[in-house]
């Protein structure tokens, strides 16, 4: 976790008196991420037992008398390495500069240079002296570097599922006999008769196999990177590293080639109108045209690369291409002209012309190849090589592409304009400008380039040179092979064969922003700029200038000092400008680099000498240039070298000699136009020893001369010359020079302290400076700081460039030294100290008030010397001082090593190694800051506070560490100050002890070896009262403790005083940081490996233990949304809610102890507790055994309970997080992008300080959304953002998304690395809970008041193997398991029967594990369940094991569920091989318990398998409820769940026969456990309700035995319970209208209500049943209950269904077309729509008919079915619609095997159903038990037909009232004519004559009786119509009558007709 960086701390102290009761800060999302704790009560712990906030302060002992005892003592000889600092701690070093060059940048001539000249070169080039301390490394070396962890198998992880999609078939295939003997073997050595000692030592063996010794490797400090807390090392001095680019040019080529070409390239900044670099130049020609212009002997070098730089990138920064050719005669137009006109093709014309061209150009070259001429030009955006590529017309975007350009991501530069090249891109240029003769100059370019950029019209018409420019461009990671700096010097020495030269091109500097030189550097670029010979008579057009620098007026004066281009030699004397052909004002472009001399003196000069060219050679003339004027000029003014824009006379005749240096020979020259300056040229030096300011020459010119001058008054008075001057350079300049400006200053100061008292004013006055250059410099915003605010530049120099000589002691005399200041004595100068200010009296009375004398005397040495400048500065110079003290105190401390280096010796004492008075200054410098820190503004002290902390910490090495630790103490004391309006004082205490503790000797310094009850300082002896010594007095925090151990006493009391409820959020932090990178740091030090030297290591931090088991109440609770194991499932002992969850998720109400309540403000973080957890693990791991248990024993009970919930809280913390939970499931295996993008995201996470530094350093939105994440006051400034939010608001990445191109497979690796740190991190984490359960189970005992720390030992443990956990901490937790049980078997059998049902649900979950040696321990942990159960508590171990299986397997795949059965069967092998139960009754029980596990199991699993079927999902249900039958509270929690079902479908009489069952099962249990007559009598009371009920009579006797025990207990199982089921049984017969039966359960609640005397309750009821009774007198006939239909299944797809038939209860008026249509639906979405058909007759299936791969569904319409008998009984339209078990259905049929035929061939079969349960019923379906079939002759058939029809005639014509409507409805259809035919019809076929059968007589008579009864009802209908109709409706009563006499005529001959056997009388 991040802690504060220099610079935020005003931002939080802004908010930190407003916002002290806001929440806790929120803060970054850990990289380990844990499951959180639901609800951890905390533990009320006893007073005396609690902390102290406050502690009384203690000084340190006197370490080096403790650390030469513990050397002496040779017991102690195997530690020594824990005891002193090794013999090469520090180390002083001169290295060898690095160079970036090959040879190192230095002057040709090291004679004749000038005392400055040698001081800037010795400065750049003098060695490196460094002070290292040898072991600093061992507390930064990486954590996690080199980590070979063991890969963990997690099972939660989504690759291992993706592995296991073969497990179906895998599992049911597994050789049965290799698992057995496994089994066999495994159980054998677990039923061994072994001691509980044994099983504990092997179980240890176990756990300690193998473990992680560096435990903070997997979970590292956020923060162990930290800058702010670490003094990063500076880079060494060198140039900085800008942004740079390197150019390969590949190719220049136009239209046509006839001569050669040159090009100029550069890098202009259009936006800033200015060059930014210097000229490279390319020469890209064949070696034919190189040839030819050849003008040396020596090799030549082409440079064909380029790098430029670019330190201020901007928006418009452009490379400039300019080709210039050879001079030629004619214009720039006349020479371009063949090159837009002429293509170089194959038509003889051309090529004529070309070769026309070709000789004329050849000609010119031979004769005028040292001179050019302008040609063409182009510029190029850098930015469009960041956004696109391709060809490019120069800047003309909308020009045509082509060419074979790479293509090139598009990215945009970013708000400093970076470049941003993805990939090297390559840039093809197609069209070039034409040179303007009169537009050469820079600025005349910049204006093309800006008009060209703006497309105007004019550009538009000019005409373009087609060509083609062909480069690479990409960015500079490393220096290249056969590189060259701007010097030619190589970069660096390559053997590689390829020998492309690359060039540096240089940067010019920019104003304004500078950086310290470096390295030796000196240059001159002269630019000719314009020349006026317009006045000048005679042929001067074609001007050159020729350039030379010249050392004298000799014949060879010319320096080869001019660098020469591509193509030529290194260096040459001479060169020459382009020619402007025909112009006699011509403007220069050309730019000449010089290298200058280092000895420059006044013979130095430039010569120009001005030449008229002509094309066209003459015969009177050999050479082509003829002299026509000459000028010269000075390269030093008085020693200055001179710089900038010049205007110059031009001579017209040859210059004398002695022209340079004297006036007097230039007398009678002709000078053109009078000696008017006519020449305009611009110096620009690039000088690294040359300054440009006349003021530091001067400083430079006076210090020498103060080094030369003896006498006192000469030396003082250069020296104040000296500083006066330096305070009049810029600081640009001064930055320039400022590592030779330091030097000079130090030399000064050391050599001022040498002199009398004027000599210390000048000293003070040189401090003073040297104070005020490092005040600008940490001002200036543009130097760059580091993490910690220093300026970087100057940190550079105190490193490795500081260097101070220091006299040997012998050599300097007590009275040459400063008056002593012992520390006795400094208390009185630190309160004078106090009341200093910054008039002069004040500060003069200061330093006569200073004890030893009235006057300092002077010290030769420099340490000395700055520490009394630092003590003694006053006023303002002072605040400066201390601003800045990290500079003064790296000075002091590099200063003093260097001392003891060269003179005493690092063997040397402490003690001895300074001179006596020395400590007396240290002590009280730090006490002037201490008071600077406490009393000045935090905004300018936290710089100076860190400072302290480096200083003090550097001295330990140094100095007296007893010494160094009382200033410690003091600093820390003086900052402990409780005051309310300095609250930062807490927060930079604790940054200072962060920087001292980081001390590599840490551990020493607080010496490990020294045991805390003892003490060798007699005068601090004294500790608590009444308290002994003990190995358990190491676990406090006390006296004897914080003063033996100082420093981490002084760290163990920070982290117990924020570890309270009134600390502040982020100052707590901060100190658990510390703490956790304090651990870390112990981890890696590679010193501290070994197992002993870990313990004695951890010893230190015991007390730590106590402390944070007293901030349990402050500890953050998680929210249970994530808990592995413990899933809601129903409870039985809950029946209110019928649903509980794990009570590791519900705290029980006597959890441990009472909770602590702390304010929500106090509590804290999720990121902080878990590191508060780790550091607490991290002890437990490493502390020793022997004392743990110790202190474990001497914990009273109550603080033992909160230990376990510590652990607890461990567990869900460090819970694995899921693996591949995100992946999408189309590509498995491989991560989402939501996974990248979380793995960049924690990625940047470790950048995360260094950017915060970075935009702290400025203003506006960036800072203020820093600070509304990082303090408090969040909630306010985030207004409308919840909590959840919030805990994301550090970045915003929940808003924002990295689009950082991250490849698939790197992040997927990364991901398993993630993964596997994790797991392993989870895997030690519980290991060592695992361990300090073992300490706790070994020191419990059976004892009452221990027996909660017992049962708290097994929900720890139990929370734990329930978690994500992998397979090798299962065996261990496993293991610890069945030992526990061992010894406690009585913990599970309790009267609160919790912790059974958890370890069952814990076992039976681990059992459907993929693993099967996760099977095998959770299987032989439920074996050996059951075997301890058995002869006491057996039916009670089955019940909870029946009762967790019944609620897990709900959530169980089909996976699991094999899985789980094979579980199940290797209890049976256990069986076999345990020979000491083989003669009871248990292999019997557990092999029939066994099997209705089993049952239960697949009936549960299958739920799974049909979530659309809701049928049949309330048919497992069902069948499941009715397996639990022995199991009240299960079958309640099935029949609850059944009610939920039928309620979502709007079946409420369905739900309410649920409850109904319910009611009279609890009536069953009641009855017998209470046998109250004011109750139910059982389910026989609810019998007419329903029949179906009494099947809830049938319960087990295992009941009441475990009701005794007190099992069942809750409102459930009580009369409550009872009321409430009836209750809601009543309120949903309600809603299905079954008003009858809602007042028989009103008849069950009417007793219990009256023997209770509730009146109300009666009054209520009453009520209810007279406005049911008046719904059943106004709805009766209305009311409609329900239809029914047959359903046969055929099919095997259908499985269990398959040849299977049920009947169906729809809703009311439910047509068999929907019915059909549903389920036809269904089942083809289930199986295919080809594989689904609907049989659509209700004939009987022949099975071998049906296609064996589809699937049949054959509905069919049934009504219910009475027996006469029964009609007579069931009355009313309710009592025909309950309690309906017997339906009917019929089939015509013919006996040929069609369905309908004649009506004298059409047979019908009535089919009479039987269900198993009569209708309604707890579910929708009844399957069909029975089955009769009874067959109709076609007689019979219309016999029942014309029954049904008369039954009809006479309901409508009984209707009271009468329903006209339904009358004429049935009478038409009886008599009117269009079914006249009907009853005709049978009449004619059946009656017409005598059957010939007999025993068809009777339904011949029988069908005649049925025809007269017809016409009878014919009659009465139309009677009773006739009086219902009005007259309107007269003719339709006609109709009707004429319709029925037809009727009655027609019959009547059938009617008549009667067979005389039926009518014999007995006389016959």
């Amino acid at each position: 976790m991040a802690s504060f960086t220099y610079g935020e701390k005003h931002q939080y102290r802004q908010l930190l008196n407003s916002e002290g009761d806001a929440g806790e800060g929120r803060m970054l999302t850990p990289q380990y991420k844990r499951t959180p704790l639901t609800h951890v009560q905390h533990t009320n712990f006893s007073p005396a037992r609690s902390m102290p906030l406050c502690l009384e302060p203690v000084e340190p002992l006197d370490i080096e008398a403790h650390i030469q005892n513990q050397l002496a003592d040779p017991e102690l000889e195997p530690f020594q390495y824990l005891m002193d600092y090794p013999n090469d701690d520090v180390e002083v070093t001169l290295s060898s500069r690095e160079y970036q060059t090959a040879t190192p940048a230095e002057p040709d001539n090291w004679e004749n240079m000038t005392p400055q000249v040698r001081a800037c070169v010795e400065t750049y080039t003098k060695d490196w002296l460094m002070v290292t301390r040898s072991y600093q490394k061992c507390n930064t070396e990486s954590r996690r570097k080199g980590l070979n962890l063991p890969h963990q198998v997690f099972e939660c992880d989504e690759s291992f599922n993706l592995e296991m999609q073969g497990l179906q078939s895998s599992v049911g295939q597994q050789a049965a006999e290799p698992q057995t003997e496994a089994a066999e073997i495994f159980i054998q050595d677990l039923l061994q008769p072994t001691t509980p000692e044994e099983v504990d030592l092997r179980n240890k063996e176990k756990r300690k196999s193998g473990r992680l010794t560096d435990m903070c490797s997997l979970y590292p400090p956020m923060d162990e990177e930290d800058g702010g807390y670490s003094r990063v090392i500076p880079q060494p001095p060198c140039c900085q590293w800008e942004q740079k680019l390197q150019f390969n040019f590949l190719e220049l080529k136009f239209e046509i080639e006839i001569e050669p070409l040159f090009v100029t390239l550069a890098l202009y900044d259009l936006k800033e109108r200015r060059k930014i670099s210097e000229n490279f130049y390319l020469d890209l020609n064949s070696k034919e045209f190189r040839g030819i212009i050849r003008t040396h002997d020596d090799a030549p070098c082409y440079f064909k690369k380029a790098i430029f730089s670019i330190t201020h990138p901007s928006s418009e920064i452009y490379l400039v291409i300019k080709v210039e050719k050879v001079l030629q005669q004619g214009s720039i137009a006349e020479c371009v002209e063949p090159y837009m006109a002429i293509k170089d093709c194959e038509t003889a014309k051309s090529k004529e012309k070309i070769a026309k061209l070709r000789f004329q150009a050849m000609s010119f070259c031979h004769r005028l190849k040292s001179y050019r001429m302008p040609f063409a030009w182009a510029a190029v955006d850098l930015t469009s090589l960041a956004s696109t590529s391709g060809s490019h017309n120069s800047l003309d975007r909308d020009g045509n592409t082509g060419g074979s350009g790479t293509e090139m991501r598009s990215h945009s530069l970013d708000n400093k304009y970076n470049i941003h090249l993805l990939r090297p891109a390559q840039y093809n240029l197609q069209m070039f400008n034409k040179q303007e003769e009169d537009k050469l100059s820079d600025e005349d370019l910049m204006k093309l380039i800006a008009d060209e950029k703006k497309t105007s019209t004019l550009l538009r018409r000019q005409r373009r040179i087609p060509g083609v420019f062909r480069f690479e461009v990409s960015h500079v990671t490393e220096a290249s092979t056969f590189c060259f700096n701007p010097e030619f010097l190589e970069v660096r020495p390559s053997n590689s064969e390829n020998t492309d030269l690359t060039l540096e091109v240089l940067e010019f500097p920019v104003s304004g922003f500078s950086v310290p030189h470096t390295t030796y550097r000196n240059l001159l670029y002269i630019y000719p700029q314009f020349l006026n010979f317009s006045n000048r008579q005679g042929s001067a057009r074609n001007i050159t200038v020729k350039i030379q620098f010249l050392g004298g007026e000799g014949p060879d004066s010319a320096l080869p000092v001019i660098f020469g281009k591509s193509g030529y030699a290194e260096y040459m004397n001479e060169c020459y400008t382009p020619v402007a052909y025909h112009s006699k004002s011509p403007f220069f472009y050309e730019e000449v680099k010089m290298k200058l001399p280092s000895n420059l003196n006044e013979k130095h000069h430039l010569l120009f000498t001005f030449y008229h060219v002509n094309c066209q050679p003459k015969q009177t003339q050999e050479a082509p240039e003829v002299p026509v004027g000459y000028s010269w000029f000075s390269m030093l003014d008085n020693g200055h070298l001179r710089s900038g824009s010049f205007e110059l006379p031009v001579c017209l005749e040859k210059l004398p000699h002695l022209y340079s240096v004297t006036s007097t020979s230039l007398a009678g020259l002709k000078w053109l136009d009078n000696r008017k300056a006519v020449f305009k040229l611009e110096l620009r030096p690039v000088s690294t020893i040359y300054p440009q300011d006349r003021n530091l020459e001067r400083f430079f010119s006076l210090c020498e001369s103060a080094c030369e001058h003896h006498a006192v008054t000469q030396q003082t008075e250069a020296l104040r010359q000296a500083v006066s001057a330096l305070k009049l350079v810029p600081m640009e300049e001064l930055i320039c020079f400022l590592y030779v400006v330091l030097d000079k200053l130090l030399t000064l100061l050391t050599l001022s302290s040498t002199k009398t008292t004027e000599g210390a004013l000048v000293s003070k006055e040189i401090f003073e400076m040297l104070i005020a250059i490092v005040d600008q410099l940490h001002s200036s915003e543009e130097m760059p700081k580091d993490s910690m605010g220093r300026n970087q530049s100057l940190a550079t120099y105190v490193h490795h460039l500081f260097s101070m000589p220091v006299p040997n002691e012998a050599e300097v005399t007590e009275s040459e030294k400063y008056a002593t200041i012992r520390p006795e004595s400094a208390t009185a100068v630190l309160q004078m100290m106090r009341k200093l200010s910054t008039s002069d009296s004040e500060v003069q009375t200061a330093k006569a008030s200073v004890p030893g004398g009235s006057g300092l005397k002077p010290s030769k040495l420099f340490h000395e010397e700055l520490a009394y400048h630092i003590v003694f500065t006053n006023g303002k110079m002072r605040n400066q001082v201390y601003m800045h003290l990290w500079f003064f105190c790296e000075l002091l401390v590099k200063s003093m090593s260097q001392y003891v280096s060269d003179t005493v010796g690092w063997s040397s004492s402490r003690s001895l190694r300074y001179p006596e008075h020395f400590p007396g200054i240290i002590y009280t410098l730090v006490n002037i800051a201490t008071e600077f820190v406490k009393h000045q503004d935090p905004e300018i002290t936290d710089l100076t506070n860190l400072s302290l902390g480096f200083f003090l910490n550097d001295l330990l090495s140094l100095m007296d560490r007893g010494f160094v630790l009382r200033m410690i103490s003091h600093h820390h004391k003086e900052l402990s100050d409780k005051d309310d309006n300095r609250p930062h004082l807490q927060d930079q205490r604790i940054e200072f002890l962060r920087i001292v503790c980081s001390h590599e000797h840490f551990v020493i310094l607080n010496l490990p070896l020294t045991p805390s009850v003892e003490t060798l300082d007699s005068g601090n002896q004294t500790d608590d009262a009444g308290t002994d010594e003990s190995t358990v007095e190491i676990f406090r925090l006390s006296r004897k403790f914080r003063q033996q151990h100082f420093l981490i006493g002084l760290l163990l009391e920070e982290i117990a005083n924020v570890l309270t409820t009134d600390s502040e959020r982020l100052i707590r932090r901060e100190a658990v940081s510390l703490l956790h990178c304090l651990l870390a740091t112990h981890d890696g030090d590679r010193r501290f490996g070994n197992r002993g030297a870990k313990v004695k290591v951890a010893a230190l931090y015991h007390p730590l233990l106590d402390i944070i088991l007293n901030s349990l109440p402050l500890l953050a609770d998680y929210d249970n949304s994530r808990r592995k194991l413990p899933k809601p499932y129903s409870n039985p002992r809950d029946a209110s809610s019928l649903v509980i969850t794990s009570p590791i998720v519900t705290a029980p109400t006597n959890r441990h102890s009472a909770p602590i309540s702390a304010p929500p403000a106090s509590i804290m973080s999720a990121e902080l507790t878990q590191t508060v957890l780790f550091c607490f693990l991290w002890v437990l791991k490493n502390a020793d055994e022997a004392a743990l248990r110790e202190w474990i024993a001497d914990l009273p009970a109550q603080q033992l309970l909160g230990l376990l919930d510590l652990l607890d809280l461990c567990v869900s913390t460090f819970e694995y997080e899921v693996r591949g939970q995100e992946m999408p499931p189309d590509k498995p295996g491989q991560p989402s992008t939501e996974q990248i993008s979380s793995v960049v995201y924690r990625k940047s996470r470790d950048m995360k300080l260094r950017l915060e530094k970075t935009i702290f350093g400025t203003t506006g939105a960036r800072r203020e959304m820093m600070r509304r994440r990082e303090y408090p006051g969040i909630e306010k400034l985030f207004t409308g953002v919840n909590a959840g939010l919030q805990e994301k608001l550090r970045w915003r990445k929940d808003l924002t998304q990295w689009r950082q191109p991250v490849g698939r497979d790197k992040m997927k690796l990364e991901l398993e690395e993630e993964a596997l740190i994790n797991g392993n991190l989870t895997v030690e984490t519980n290991l060592i809970v695992l361990d300090t359960l073992e300490l706790l189970i070994q020191s419990s005992s059976p004892m009452p008041e221990l027996r909660p720390v017992v049962t708290g030992v097994l929900k720890v443990l139990i929370h734990s193997l329930s978690c994500n956990q992998s397979t090798l901490y299962l065996k261990d937790g496993f293991n610890t398991q069945r030992a526990f049980i061992t010894k406690f078997p009585e913990v599970l059998f309790e009267d609160d029967s919790e912790h059974c049902t958890d370890l069952c649900l814990l076992l039976l979950q681990r059992s459907t594990s993929h693993f099967e040696s996760t099977r095998t321990q959770a299987s032989a942990s439920l074996y050996l369940l059951m075997r301890q159960s058995y002869h006491a508590h057996f039916p009670k171990a089955k019940m909870y094991i029946t009762l967790t299986l019944a609620s897990l397997s709900e959530k169980l795949s089909n996976q699991d569920k094999q899985c789980l059965q094979q579980t199940l069967t290797m209890i049976p092998t256990y069986l076999e091989a345990d020979r000491a139960m083989e003669r009871t009754s248990f292999p019997v029980q557990v092999e029939e318990f066994l099997k209705n596990l089993n049952g239960v199991l697949c009936d549960t699993v299958k739920l799974q398998e049909f979530p659309q079927d809701v049928d049949m999902q309330i048919d497992l249900m069902y069948r499941v409820a009715k397996g639990l039958q022995s199991y009240v509270d299960l079958r309640l929690l099935w029949l609850r769940k059944l009610v939920a079902k039928h309620v979502q479908r709007g079946s409420y009489a369905e739900a309410a026969h649920c409850l109904v069952h319910s009611a009279a099962l609890l009536a069953e249990y009641l009855n017998r456990v209470d046998g109250s007559v004011h109750l139910p009598m059982g389910s026989v009371s609810f019998q007419k309700i329903s029949l179906n009920v009494l099947e809830e009579s049938l319960v087990s006797e295992d009941i009441f035995s475990l009701e005794r025990e007190g099992v069942w207990a809750g409102n459930s199982f009580s009369e409550e319970g009872l009321l409430k089921l009836l209750d809601e049984a009543a309120r949903f017969f309600n809603k299905a209208e079954f008003y009858e039966v809602v007042y028989e359960i009103h008849k069950l609640i009417i007793p219990i209500a009256e023997f209770h005397r509730d009146i109300k309750k009666l009054s209520a009821i009453h009520g209810n049943l007279k406005a049911t009774f008046d719904q059943i007198l106004s709805e009766d006939n209305k009311r409609m209950f329900g239809t029914y239909f047959r359903v046969g299944f055929y099919g095997s797809l259908f499985g269990e269904l398959d040849d299977q038939e049920y009947v169906y209860k729809e809703p009311a008026i439910t047509k068999l077309v929907e019915v059909s249509s549903r389920l036809e639906e269904f089942y083809k979405a289930m199986f295919g729509q080809d594989r689904v058909e609907i049989i659509k007759d209700s004939a009987p299936v022949k099975k071998e008919n049906l296609e064996p791969k589809k699937a049949y569904v054959q509905v069919t319409y049934v009504e219910p079915y009475f027996e006469e008998y029964e009609l007579k009984n069931r009355v009313s339209n309710y009592e025909r619609s309950s309690n309906l078990r017997r339906f009917i259905y019929s089939t015509p049929y013919t006996l040929d095997g069609r369905a309908h035929g004649e009506l004298s061939q059409q047979y019908k079969r009535k089919t009479i159903l039987t269900t198993s349960h009569a209708f309604p019923y707890i579910k929708t379906r009844i399957n069909v038990i029975e089955k009769q079939e009874m067959n109709l002759r076609p007689i019979e058939a219309v016999i029942e037909d014309m029954q049904k029809k008369t039954q009809e005639l006479a309901k409508a014509t009984s209707e009271n009232p009468p329903n006209l409507k339904l009358l004429q409805m049935v009478l038409q259809g009886s008599v009117g004519p269009t079914v006249n035919q009907g009853p005709l019809e049978v009449a004619q076929v059946f009656l017409s004559e005598i059957p010939d059968d007999p025993k068809l007589y009777r339904h011949h008579n029988k069908l005649r009786i049925c025809f007269k009864i017809f016409l009878k009802r014919c009659e009465d209908a139309l009677i009773k119509n006739k009086g219902l109709i009005s007259s309107e409706r007269e003719e339709y009563q006609n109709e009707l009558e004429r319709n029925y006499e037809a009727l009655k005529y027609n019959l009547q001959p059938f009617l008549n007709r009667r067979i005389p056997q039926l009518y014999i009388t007995p006389s016959q």
